[in-house]
């Protein structure tokens, strides 16, 4: 499969290299309960997965917990960015999940955290398009008023329609 396989009824619609591109209705996950950190990394892989997104979520959650082995992406203000480029990942993937009761992470701020964006992208892609979307996912995320939008919001709809309003 290639970055032309036709979009599937649940895919978002955005910029070319966007989060928004990345990202659809089909890898959003809402009110992850009594996960850890490992858990949520594996969820967020698995739906990948179901999405024909990643072909392997073993492959892609190994990848994300050697990344945290080498750092939290725990980015603080309650928000997660685990990332990993991995032979599991058939293309670039985003998806996200939220908890309400927060996710140990040993984030930089040593807050739980409530906000996780999982970024896989295939092993064989340059490391630039994981830091452009590492780079916008930050930049939105930095403004509070998006981080409440986004614990606030009622469904995977609403969730992409705050990204799409703060990412322009």
């Amino acid at each position: 499969m290639s970055d032309r396989t036709p979009r599937t009824t649940h895919d978002s619609p955005g910029r070319s290299g966007s989060v928004l591109e990345h990202l659809s209705e089909s890898t959003v996950l809402l009110d992850v309960h009594g996960a850890d950190r490992d858990g949520v990394i594996r969820q967020l892989a698995e739906l990948g997965a179901h999405t024909g997104r990643a072909y392997d979520a073993d492959e892609t959650v190994a990848a994300a917990l050697a990344r945290e082995e080498e750092g939290s992406t725990g980015v603080g203000n309650g928000v997660a960015l685990p990332h990993a480029e991995s032979a599991g990942a058939e293309r670039p993937m985003v998806a996200f999940a939220r908890s309400t009761d927060g996710v140990e992470w040993n984030s930089l701020d040593g807050e739980p955290v409530h906000l996780v964006f999982l970024i896989s992208l295939p092993g064989d892609r340059s490391g630039g398009e994981h830091l452009e979307l590492l780079a916008e996912l930050s930049e939105a995320l930095a403004e509070e008023s998006c981080r409440q939008a986004l614990l606030d919001a009622g469904s995977a709809s609403e969730v992409l329609a705050v990204l799409r309003d703060a990412m322009g």
